[in-house]
């Protein structure tokens, strides 16, 4: 049914009456229903409809989650908003997951929150579904829809998109982009600000006051919010809107890190910790792309390990994924920060390498075109020659230097003008040149194998 007449409040367990009073100033108009206890609550919501709940958060300290389970259940469409003493906030905070749609704390001594506090409650958008439109008769038989989704439901999914497109288009700084769009929307009279703990918060300006507020995820306390208001601002209602700010800042770091992990085990090797075979193809199209245009070469280095089935035969699987991991490691400490290190399966492992700094001056047309970068060729001897004093425990006294490996290794855009040919050159000189020299070799397109190190 849509919503008829004022609203209507109902207010559980304000023995004192300093919520009463200021709920009146609020919520001019609002029908005020004042019960005692919980119990006359129930009772009360069984045979009435209200718009708002608003109850004593201490006589639930012991079995909060069922108290607010009943509540909601009985009051579907109804804010439902939590009261009581600054200890506790964190349980108020809490029953947000379980239903309650906000808090007040309640001062020391007999004065009651403030009227802006509660203003500043039933002022901002509640986010439950909005319900189904009702249909209205109408002359000689038609039917017209009733507006289907209040204004003040738009404004709060406007806040909600805020959040959204924040973790969107910031997806590994998400906390820092919401702030900054938040501060858009507060305009000059407020200011957030996020820091991390390790720094130390703002200071007041001339006729400004700082509010702050921890932001935690699950009770690990990350860093402070603060809010920078006007001296003559209400700072209790301030103090109410930070508090909430922060715990969504909150939320939004426990999806930030969901996102990040996420993305983690999608594009790397569970094994070795390197890029999968996807994530490397997805950078060697991406790099290919901004070679052609930044005019800098792309160099493919493709290596397997010589004779690793062997070592699988004949020490077991479990040795067989040791060499990989310590294969993995050895040539990430060759390789340069910038260039990608990915396994794209079983025992065979690519290097691309790029020019981060930008292209090499061509030289002069009379000499031709400047020749491949030599810096892979001189990487995979450091990396051979790493092998050769590697000692692995696991193979006893024989282990060290047991490890060679072979490759092939062609170049952007000299031998190859997209990324299949650059990946099928480099693995043609890896299968059909290097393994057939005699294998710890290395292959170059249009070249001859390097001679096996010793």
């Amino acid at each position: 049914m849509g919503r008829l007449g004022p609203e209507r409040v109902l207010l559980v367990g304000d023995s004192q009456r300093s919520l009463q009073g200021a709920l009146a100033q609020a919520m001019p108009g609002a029908q005020i229903t004042s019960v005692g206890n919980y119990f006359d609550a129930i009772a009360e919501l069984a045979g009435n409809q209200y718009t708002a709940v608003l109850a004593s958060a201490e006589p639930i300290e012991r079995r909060p989650e069922a108290a607010v389970r009943t509540l909601r259940q009985m009051a579907a469409d109804a804010r439902l908003v939590l009261f009581g003493h600054p200890t506790l906030e964190p349980l108020s905070r809490k029953m947000l997951d379980f239903g309650v749609d906000d808090y007040v704390i309640m001062p020391d001594g007999p004065a009651g929150p403030s009227s802006g506090e509660l203003t500043q409650i039933f002022s901002t958008p509640h986010m439950r579904i909005a319900p189904a439109p009702e249909v209205e008769a109408v002359a000689e038989g038609q039917a017209s829809v009733a507006e289907p989704m209040p204004q003040p439901l738009l404004a709060g999914l406007s806040l909600a998109s805020l959040f959204l497109g924040a973790l969107a288009d910031q997806p590994h700084a998400a906390p820092a982009e919401v702030v900054k769009r938040l501060n858009v929307q507060l305009g000059p009279a407020m200011h957030l600000v996020y820091q991390p703990l390790s720094v130390a918060g703002p200071g007041a300006p001339e006729g400004k006051t700082v509010l702050s507020h921890a932001v935690k995820v699950d009770e690990e306390e990350l860093g402070q919010l603060h809010l920078l208001i006007a001296k003559d601002e209400d700072a209790n209602a301030a103090r109410h809107l930070l508090a909430h700010l922060a715990e969504v800042i909150g939320k939004l770091h426990s999806l930030q890190e969901r996102h990040n992990r996420l993305q983690k085990l999608a594009i790397t090797d569970e094994l070795t910790g390197l890029y999968n075979a996807r994530y490397f193809k997805h950078f060697l199209s991406r790099i290919i792309d901004r070679a052609r245009s930044k005019l800098f070469p792309v160099t493919l280095l493709i290596f397997d390990i010589d004779n690793f089935k062997k070592y699988n035969d004949e020490y077991g699987h479990g040795m067989g994924d040791e060499i990989l991991k310590q294969t993995a490691s050895l040539i990430r400490r060759c390789c340069r920060e910038h260039d990608l290190v990915a396994r794209l399966g079983g025992d065979e492992f690519a290097v691309v390498f790029w020019e981060k700094e930008g292209p090499r001056q061509p030289k002069d047309p009379q000499h031709g075109a400047s020749k491949p970068p030599q810096t892979p060729e001189l990487i995979f001897a450091r990396f051979k020659k790493l092998l050769a004093t590697h000692e692995l425990q696991g193979l006893g006294p024989s282990g060290k230097g047991m490890l060679t490996i072979s490759a092939g290794l062609a170049v952007y855009p000299w031998q190859a003008g997209t990324m299949e040919e650059l990946i099928d050159l480099a693995d043609k000189r890896l299968m059909f040149g290097a393994k057939k020299a005699g294998k710890n070799s290395i292959v170059l397109v249009g070249g001859e194998p390097n001679a096996p190190q010793t």
